[in-house]
């Protein structure tokens, strides 16, 4: 009887283990290109970027990570609609993260930046699901 308890346990245990994603489910094909709904992306995707009032940023340097957030949103967009191979596009994302990164360190410093790349990734969540390709910013 016992033996047949542990097996039970053993099976139903084994049946809930999650299904993660692959590294290749990033890259292929369908995750590299703008959604259907490009204006759609566009507008969730710089909401997401929002730093709101909450951080405590100074009006000047607000302004100039708005206008920072508005041209890496262009970029990615531009990238996304490009005819390049996937290996490319995902280069220039990783590049274009990266310099926005930097470029927000160094207006906001770092302590300030890390509470709004924070908030980011939260509000980068709900667009998973929504958009694909939105894998690719978390």
């Amino acid at each position: 009887m016992n033996l047949l308890a542990v097996i039970f346990f053993t099976v139903s245990v084994q049946a809930q283990n999650l299904k993660l994603p692959k590294s290749t489910d990033l890259t292929n094909a369908s995750s590299l290109v703008l959604p259907a709904d490009k204006a759609g992306f566009e507008k969730d995707f710089l909401a997401a970027l929002d730093p709101g009032s909450d951080l405590g940023i100074p009006a000047d340097k607000l302004t100039k990570l708005i206008g920072g957030n508005k041209s890496y949103v262009s970029d990615v967009m531009g990238i996304l609609g490009g005819s390049e191979s996937n290996d490319s596009k995902l280069s220039k994302l990783t590049g274009k993260n990266k310099e926005w990164k930097t470029t927000a360190k160094s207006l906001l410093g770092d302590s300030t930046a890390g509470k709004y790349f924070e908030k980011v990734d939260k509000q980068l969540q709900s667009l998973k699901t929504k958009y694909q390709v939105a894998k690719l910013f978390l």
